[in-house]
């Protein structure tokens, strides 16, 4: 059975050393994120460079019980406003093309994560 922990900013484990494995498809919009995985787990003044305006920190629990740290957070948008607003939207991929700007962060292969995402949110 999959399971997901979302952290809160007084509890997340440190993700460094954690690298881009993926984007979320787009269709996936900030709200849909929130929906799933509750309020971020940093918000815009928590972002020491500027670059992430949400980050969600999540362990995820795969069908064969084995357990990842994953991040997902926007990368470099204009604002935290316009995050919310256009991050992941299908009129989106024409802009930007090469995988909407919803990032998943991680250590290890994240393509079990993105299609419980994908699969939990968009019903595919």
């Amino acid at each position: 059975m999959t399971k997901i922990t979302v952290y809160d900013s007084m509890d997340a484990p440190s993700t460094g050393g954690t690298s881009l494995k993926g984007k979320l498809p787009y269709g996936v919009v900030y709200q849909d994120l929130v929906e799933v995985l509750g309020e971020p787990t940093f918000l815009p003044d928590d972002s020491g460079d500027g670059k992430v305006n949400f980050e969600w920190v999540v362990e995820f629990e795969n069908e064969f019980g084995e357990v990842k740290l994953f991040t997902v957070y926007d990368w470099k948008t204009p604002s935290p406003e316009w995050s919310k607003e256009n991050t992941g939207t299908i009129e989106q991929a024409e802009e930007w093309g090469d995988g909407s700007q919803w990032h998943v962060g991680g250590e290890y292969y994240a393509g079990d994560f993105i299609e419980f995402l994908h699969n939990t949110i968009l019903g595919e």
